[in-house]
């Protein structure tokens, strides 16, 4: 699990670059060799899945979650634990690396220090992910102990997988596990295939800190669920982890017209708000918490909220026509952050990007960014946002399906 240094360690986020020894450029380059698929069931059958190692011990579901042990021929197994309500999931790579820390110095020693070594954000196909890789140092009873921390979590339908193996090396061996688990992974929940999908990698000075992924799932009535998830980690001076996890789920109708919305946020574990909008009788009512107080409150009258599907549908009616460029689109859409009345979004058509993308400006709630929209269906396939002193890049990176 640790290889020993017999000098002082000084980490930084680029970890030892040139500067490293050999011993530690011989224990980062160790990787799993001649690793056979193996078939995981857990015991009640509700899930499957096909990934390298051996597996070590019966999968059970203790306390809502089924934990996997895969013996990959090193110091450390890889511990991965499915989850079939879901994670929120960044916090859960914040929750499980404060974990990971006291069961490290539980057993080894005080962590002297600790640094995030490095991070990635993306899909294996439809399935978004958020990885971090960290490395320390213990002062362990005989000299100080090198270790690192790989952390990995996913959501693949309504289920959420995370893993970790605390090792140096074994970095492909790991990502060809946490691959397979997203490839293959199988449930007893019945989850239907999105209309839409779409994935998208949040950056920040270079650095991928999260994702942002919407999904849009008609029912049986022509109705559609558009579901907007973000997942955000940054890293902090001491070592740790700030996080923010939001889900906004907005029903539509076929036109875009909205029938409902819901808002869940959650900052560092703790509940930020928790708020519905729904209209009776014509009039639009908010209810729910912010902040752990709670809110009811009605918009204006003959508020019209907007939604994303709405949005794109008419941004996407405005670039098929000869004179876009130059054009404002505007929509009063209802955020969490102003829940009493609706927030006026602007996007104005800056010029043509090619055949397929235009180049846009927009603005909601304080926030600008430079967007790239695509043509065929209004969505922005690219973004940089100012947020406050904050400068955020999304990229696309998946993208299925059509509305």
């Amino acid at each position: 699990m640790f290889k020993r240094a017999a000098f002082a360690l000084l980490l930084c986020t680029s970890a030892f670059g040139a500067d490293e020894p050999k011993w530690l450029k011989d224990a980062r380059a160790r990787e799993s060799k001649s690793l056979k698929p193996v078939e995981i069931k857990s015991k009640d059958g509700w899930f499957t899945a096909r990934t390298p190692g051996k597996l070590v011990n019966t999968v059970e579901e203790v306390e809502g979650s089924y934990s996997v042990e895969l013996d990959i021929g090193g110091d450390a197994s890889v511990h991965c634990e499915v989850y079939p309500k879901g994670v929120d999931m960044a916090n859960a790579l914040r929750v499980t690396l404060g974990n990971s820390i006291k069961e490290i110095e539980s057993s080894q020693g005080k962590i002297e220090v600790r640094a995030l070594e490095g991070t990635d954000a993306g899909a294996f196909g439809a399935v978004p992910y958020i990885s971090l890789t960290w490395l320390y140092r213990v002062a362990g009873p005989d000299g100080a102990l090198v270790g690192s921390l790989k952390q990995f979590v996913m959501e693949k339908g309504e289920s959420g997988v995370y893993c970790a193996h605390n090792d140096l090396g074994f970095t492909r061996t790991f990502t060809a596990i946490t691959r397979a688990f997203a490839e293959s992974l199988d449930t007893q929940q019945p989850v239907g295939a999105p209309q839409y999908v779409e994935i998208s990698v949040a950056s920040m000075s270079g650095a991928k800190i999260g994702v942002a992924v919407s999904t849009l799932e008609r029912d049986s009535e022509g109705d559609s669920k558009a579901r907007q998830m973000t997942a955000m980690l940054i890293a902090t001076d001491d070592g740790a982890v700030q996080s923010q996890d939001a889900v906004h789920i907005n029903w539509v109708r076929p036109d875009g017209t909205l029938i409902n919305a819901s808002n869940t946020e959650v900052a560092n574990g703790e509940l930020s708000n928790s708020l519905a909008l729904k209209t009776e009788d014509g009039v639009w009512i908010v209810e729910g918490e912010v902040q752990g107080k709670d809110v009811k409150a009605t918009l204006p009258k003959d508020s019209q909220p907007g939604n994303w599907v709405a949005q794109a549908q008419q941004l996407r009616a405005l670039l098929a026509e000869p004179d876009s460029v130059g054009r404002e689109h505007t929509m009063g859409i209802w955020l969490a952050e102003n829940p009493e009345k609706l927030t006026v979004a602007k996007t104005k058509i800056l010029a043509k990007k090619g055949d397929k993308h235009f180049t846009a400006r927009g603005e909601i709630g304080g926030i600008t960014a430079n967007l790239t929209l695509e043509k065929a269906n209004g969505m922005a396939s690219a973004a940089d946002l100012k947020i406050g002193p904050l400068n955020l890049t999304l990229e696309r990176v998946y993208v299925s399906g059509g509305f």
